[in-house]
């Protein structure tokens, strides 16, 4: 545990800019990280993994068989961090991340209130017991964060700590069946939906799937639908656009332009079991000098480092995910027929989770090979 609060080996002049993540979990246990099923689990530094990129913005190219990942989190607090400096985060070398990041397209509009905590504070405020007490007054005790700094003996005059908490709660009314193994990029993989005895579920199952817009069984857009009513659980096996937020785009489009059909006993379903916990680290940001106006609230600061933890999974019950990030800064020195529909996710395929009332989904996973999928025993 102490490794992992170490996770973005800080300097002792490192100024610590904090982002954490998302948790999402089907019960409220005494810890949220309780929450997760070690079993099958993949726990990887991204780095490590030729197949999987956790990108900053979703605006990421989508290349074949390439599993992209982007969660909203680390743009929540991005957006603290630009409401406490007092402008947008201006550096001295060009960035495309840092452009697309000072755009702000996820905001807190896109979130329900009591479902987050996001704060950007100084230290000489004593940011890091805000946070505790924000962290408390929202999930009264259960949240799980690994990622908040000590307090610094001696900060610089402008060391800040920017913070963001997600918290939702994704699972199913009825669980789904657990199905036979599934063949996913050549991988048999532990798969959930209804594709044998289907007279035995229960009818509510077959109602939490919503099929969206079927053109085909290799490409159609579905819903599955969760307890909470605010929130849209989406998978889509669609062509890939050249990018992760023009693929988001497109199935959105669908979503609204498809007609809607609620599946049966007669349509069959197979959906991959996912499991993993992986860090990544941003070096494209590290090392950029933050160059403030001078009617900013700090002084020039560099990013020293940007890290974040994504831990999610999905099965029969439903979806659970913390995601973590933190940066480190120092100062400066539609229906074609009436046939069974198919949806058996055997190839890439989108993950997005959103609010019904917001444009902007707060997690995105493209798919694109079996690494992130729980593997068959």
């Amino acid at each position: 545990m102490q490794n992992k609060r170490n996770f973005a080996y800080r300097l002792a002049s490192l100024l610590p800019f904090l982002i954490i993540g998302t948790v999402w979990a089907d019960t409220l246990p005494g810890s949220q990280e309780a929450a997760f099923d070690s079993t099958g689990v993949l726990k990887a530094d991204v780095s490590t993994l030729k197949d999987t990129r956790l990108f900053a913005t979703p605006d990421a190219p989508l290349v074949a068989h390439q599993n992209v990942l982007w969660c909203g989190t680390l743009q929540l607090a991005w957006n603290e961090a630009i409401n406490l400096v007092g402008e947008k985060l201006q550096f001295s070398r060009p960035s495309e991340e840092v452009e697309q990041l000072n755009l702000q397209n996820f905001t807190k509009k896109d979130l329900d209130s009591n479902s987050y905590v996001a704060i950007a504070d100084f230290e000489r405020n004593g940011v890091e017991s805000e946070i505790k007490k924000a962290l408390w007054n929202t999930f009264h005790g259960v949240a799980s964060p690994d990622l908040i700094p000590s307090s610094p003996a001696h900060p610089g005059p402008d060391d800040f700590v920017a913070y963001a908490y997600l918290f939702k709660d994704l699972s199913f009314s009825e669980p789904f069946a657990e199905n036979k193994p599934l063949l996913f990029d050549g991988k048999s993989v532990e798969s959930f939906g209804f594709t044998e005895n289907l007279d035995a579920l229960n009818a509510a199952v077959f109602s939490q799937v919503q099929i969206m817009d079927y053109v085909s069984k290799d490409d159609f857009v579905i819903e599955l639908k969760p307890k909470s009513l605010e929130d849209q659980f989406i998978l889509a096996k669609v062509p890939p656009q050249s990018t992760l937020k023009a693929t988001i785009h497109d199935v959105l489009e669908r979503l609204q332009k498809g007609k809607t059909i609620t599946a049966t006993k007669q349509d069959r379903m197979a959906v991959p079991k996912l499991n993993f916990d992986l860090k990544s680290q941003f070096p494209e940001l590290a090392g950029l000098e933050l160059v403030p106006s001078p009617t900013a609230h700090v002084h020039r600061l560099t990013l020293s480092s940007v890290s974040q933890n994504v831990r999610f999974q999905l099965n029969e019950q439903g979806v659970k995910l913390k995601s973590e990030a933190e940066m480190t800064m120092k100062t400066t020195v539609i229906l074609l027929t009436n046939q069974p529909h198919k949806l058996i996710f055997d190839q890439p395929f989108l993950i997005l989770i959103k609010r019904v009332s917001s444009p902007q989904p707060y997690f995105a996973l493209w798919v694109g090979n079996s690494t992130l999928l729980v593997p068959a025993l």
